[in-house]
């Protein structure tokens, strides 16, 4: 009787699994619902993207979080409901001048995931805030504008560096997320303000 190597057998399930689906060029950005009217047109969307394609090559090249390793996984399909849920908390961030997974209210990731009636077997959920930029020449009469990659990159490092964040962006069980960047100031202790994104990542299974 012949025995394949599991190392064999993990290989050859990585190169069958296609990962997620593109979205066709008629997908909706956010979900159908009048709650995701306000989060609907945003002009993040660039970034929101980029954050998506970082994360998913994370994913199939694997890494670590501290002492854990996680070996390569399909990457993650962005989810219409998810994505306006994650708007709809960093619209809530910016306005309310916080930066956690649950809201002033006590109100966290699940209720707002309930209130979109999204049913998910498990859930998890990272935030975060990029301070803009300085432009490169002080004398120039614009400053450039924002790069979605290094916006994208710089929130995507912080996670990294976390591990309570960290393993989200590897779970093999999280199979979908919503992302969410809008522009926004941060009150920072003994400190300016800070004018950036707010960033929130949902991430679940159905």
């Amino acid at each position: 009787m012949t025995r394949t190597h599991p190392l064999a057998l993990l290989l050859l399930a990585l190169a069958c699994d296609p990962g997620p689906a593109e979205p066709g060029p008629d997908a909706p950005v956010v979900a159908d619902f009048e709650i995701c009217d306000p989060v609907a047109d945003w002009d993040t969307l660039a970034v929101e993207d980029a954050l998506l394609a970082q994360i998913n090559d994370l994913r199939r090249e694997g890494g670590r979080c501290g002492d854990l390793a996680f070996v390569p996984t399909p990457g993650l399909a962005m989810d219409p409901a998810l994505r306006c849920g994650a708007r709809l908390h960093s619209q809530d961030m910016a306005t309310r001048l916080y930066l956690a997974q649950v809201d002033p209210d006590g109100v966290g990731t699940g209720p707002r995931l309930d209130a979109l009636s999204y049913v998910a077997s498990t859930y998890a959920e990272n935030v975060g805030f990029v301070e803009d930029q300085p432009a490169q020449d002080p004398a120039a009469p614009e400053s450039p504008e924002p790069d979605p990659e290094r916006a994208a990159r710089a929130v995507l490092l912080s996670w990294q560096d976390n591990p309570s964040t960290c393993w989200k962006l590897y779970a093999r069980e999280l199979s979908a997320l919503g992302i969410g960047a809008t522009p926004g100031s941060l009150e920072r202790k003994e400190l300016d303000p800070a004018d950036g994104l707010y960033f929130t990542a949902t991430f679940a299974a159905p």
